[in-house]
């Protein structure tokens, strides 16, 4: 987000700082993925190095100043421009993970990855596919972000790993990938973390203890989804 909104008080330009969130964060994919597929590092462990890195960037960065996005971009937080990209992206994302090779091919990884590579599967080409799919998703959402926070500080994007995380737990989905991913269920679990952090503020609960009680719920939906798992009762 820092290097769009750079762009953007150059260019004033909405849709280059859109252009370079995209592409920004596909190389930042594709820098992940050339570390999980082809030199065999846990993906997880490549997103949290690449997440300390980019923040340790930016900490350097913006310690002493906080950059605003000129104000061609604010327009962009209306909700009448973000529903309309968040259905086309949705649709999209339904029709590749549904409907194309890749998406089946993904769920065969995610179910079995030595099944799959036995199966014919180019595995390493889809993952790195799946890695720039998810790239441009990322670039979108950072755009939107960064219009709606107006400008770039060191607490900037603080958080919102969890919020994925707790939203994809919550939509019942297993973090390994496999045939039973929906992308409506995450779509889910993205609205119930909205409503629970919503519900929370409505209350005036505080922003630190509502951190809190997000960890203590994504627990106790991973602990519930464990029992179940454990008795059979999803099979």
């Amino acid at each position: 987000m820092l290097c769009s909104t750079l762009i953007a008080n150059q260019t004033n330009n909405p849709y280059v700082a859109l252009a370079v969130c995209i592409a920004v964060a596909c190389a930042l994919s594709l820098m992940n993925a050339v570390f999980s597929i082809y030199l065999k590092v846990s993906p997880l462990i490549v997103s949290l190095c690449l997440m300390y890195m980019c923040r340790g960037v930016l900490n350097v960065i913006c310690s002493s100043n906080k950059f605003s996005v000129p104000d061609v971009m604010l327009p962009f937080d209306e909700w009448t421009v973000k529903i309309p990209v968040l259905i086309a992206v949705i649709v999209i994302a339904v029709i590749l993970f549904e409907k194309t090779s890749i998406g089946k091919s993904s769920k065969a990884i995610g179910g079995n990855m030595v099944a799959a590579r036995q199966a014919g599967i180019h595995v390493e080409r889809i993952r790195l596919y799946c890695c720039l799919i998810s790239g441009v998703c990322v670039g979108i959402a950072g755009f939107f972000q960064l219009s709606r926070a107006g400008s770039v500080s060191t607490s900037t994007g603080q958080g919102l790993e969890m919020n994925v995380i707790t939203a994809l737990v919550l939509g019942g989905i297993s973090l390994s990938g496999g045939s039973r991913v929906r992308i409506l269920r995450a779509v889910l679990g993205g609205i119930t973390v909205i409503v629970l952090r919503f519900g929370l503020n409505i209350i005036r609960l505080d922003e630190i203890l509502i951190e809190g009680v997000q960890g203590a719920v994504l627990l106790f939906i991973v602990w519930l989804t464990y029992e179940k798992n454990k008795t059979n009762i999803f099979n």
